[in-house]
């Protein structure tokens, strides 16, 4: 599913905007009274989200629970084995 995923969508940096950005998605998650630290990997992706303007798709949307101001979480279900 790597392979397939690597090969079928450019990746987004996590740069300079997403770093930023980090910061204001780091402070909603605190602020819905939700611990960051268990969540950096998750979080640093939505950032790369926000700061691209782009809607978060997810299989565990449980995880960015408090950003719904920042970002458009899209639940998806997980995938059949290949």
């Amino acid at each position: 599913m790597l392979q397939h995923t690597e090969a079928t969508f450019d990746p987004l940096p996590f740069d300079a905007e997403a770093a930023r950005t980090y910061g204001m998605v780091c402070a909603a998650v605190l602020a819905a009274g939700r611990t960051p630290r268990r969540r950096v990997a998750g979080l640093m992706i939505a950032a790369i989200a926000v700061a691209n303007r782009l809607p978060l798709y997810t299989t565990n949307p449980g995880d960015f629970v408090g950003l719904d101001q920042l970002v458009t979480v899209v639940a998806v279900p997980r995938p059949v084995s290949w």
